[in-house]
């Protein structure tokens, strides 16, 4: 099946705000604002489409669930001047599957969501299989953000 990346801008969170300058490390109040924001949003949207499909969080090379805050964190969600940002993926499935890397999991992968950040720090995305349940309540939540398809890279 055909890989779609729904992209989320934090734009899309935090409307009064340029979300382009947001850097963990900023201890601004409109920056931490902005950013708890995003952390909140991101905390609520992740419960809801794992209770939905009844999904668990996996890094995509250990069997050791992770947590909704692992995703959800300042480190994953924002870069950071001094320490920049660490890509990181993270798989939402039912049961864990070992997938030696990306690539690996495009091609064996049936009915899972990658979770992906973003170099920049502004933004996260949701791999899935282009019109698959978990894409059509994707974006059918988010149907007032405006959403990015991202193409899926291995790099």
């Amino acid at each position: 099946m055909k890989k779609i990346g729904i992209g989320i801008e934090y734009s899309n969170i935090c409307k009064d705000y340029n979300t382009f300058y947001l850097d963990r490390d900023n201890l601004d109040p409109e920056t931490s604002q902005c950013m708890k924001k995003v952390m909140a949003w991101s905390q609520e949207f992740l419960s809801e489409l794992l209770d939905t499909f009844e999904y668990k969080i996996f890094h995509l090379n250990s069997s050791a669930p992770a947590k909704v805050s692992d995703i959800s964190s300042k480190r994953f969600l924002f870069y950071s001047l001094e320490k920049g940002i660490t890509l990181q993926s993270y798989v939402l499935a039912k049961e864990f599957t070992q997938y030696e890397g990306l690539a690996a999991w495009e091609v064996q992968n049936s009915s899972n969501i990658l979770v992906q950040n973003d170099e920049d720090g502004g933004s996260l995305c949701f791999y899935v299989n282009e019109n698959s349940q978990e894409h059509k309540w994707i974006t059918a939540r988010l149907k007032d953000f405006s959403l990015d398809e991202v193409p899926f890279s291995i790099e």
